[in-house]
């Protein structure tokens, strides 16, 4: 059907930059713990002290687990009560706008996780930037912004997103009682609201994929930055990243 050509494209496209994940996940040889390295820091001393909201590596999976893990329960909670309300032809005519009403929540709050997933990328960096450590293992402990965000939160939210939500409301509506009312009614009218449907559907489908894309891209670029800075012990630089990514996150908090 059209919809797995759209997949399919989408998802292609996703790989391409999934592929760029490996340039930062391999530690280079002379990273770790590196006493000249460390030295070196200390007596530039770099007086960035870490955010009240800073988050320890450790805890990093668990608290975008959690976020992505509510996001996703409660967008799926409005979609049964959507699907339940216009579970017929005629009852998605005269919910249509409830529907579109959907997908624009749908979009608003997978920007706002792409934004509280870069924000969680920017409080574990602050975290690591202000601990008492060797240039080298700042670059080991920064690693898990890639392994807990760039790759685990961001196919969690791919898959359960894009993926499987879109899946489903494809299903119920455009392939489902959108299709049924071919019977129902004359083709010329059946035929508006069904490109209409679809339309709706793909336009959404395709703004989520941007939108989980984007964030994804900004939180590579970000680790990437942050970690080659640390790994030149160029700790100054890396805290002047790390100010910049959080100028962006407010600019996108400020966007309508």
């Amino acid at each position: 059907m059209r919809k797995r050509a759209i997949v399919a494209v989408s998802a292609a496209a996703l790989m391409g930059v999934l592929g760029m994940s490996g340039c930062g996940s391999t530690v280079p040889a002379g990273s770790g713990t590196n006493s000249a390295q460390g030295a070196a820091s200390a007596d530039k001393g770099s007086f960035f002290t870490a955010r009240k909201d800073a988050i320890t590596p450790e805890d990093l999976s668990a608290v975008a687990e959690e976020d992505v893990e509510k996001t996703v329960s409660a967008l799926n909670g409005k979609c049964d009560e959507l699907v339940a309300q216009a579970g017929t032809f005629d009852a998605y005519r005269e919910h249509v706008d409830a529907v579109q009403a959907y997908y624009d929540s749908v979009l608003a709050e997978t920007k706002a996780l792409g934004i509280r997933m870069r924000r969680y990328a920017a409080d574990c960096a602050s975290y690591v930037l202000a601990d008492d450590r060797t240039p080298g293992q700042m670059y080991d402990d920064l690693e898990v912004i890639y392994d807990d965000l760039y790759d685990g939160a961001g196919d969690d939210v791919y898959d359960a997103i894009y993926d499987d939500l879109f899946e489903r409301l494809y299903d119920a509506f455009y392939d489902g009682v959108v299709r049924d009312g071919y019977d129902v009614i004359g083709y010329g009218e059946w035929s508006e609201i069904s490109s209409a449907a679809y339309e709706m559907y793909s336009d959404a489908m395709s703004e989520a994929y941007e939108l989980i894309s984007d964030a994804r891209s900004d939180i590579y670029e970000f680790a990437s930055d942050v970690r080659g800075d640390v790994y030149s012990d160029k700790i100054e630089k890396a805290e002047k990243e790390l100010e910049k990514f959080r100028e962006k996150i407010a600019e996108l908090e400020d966007e309508k």
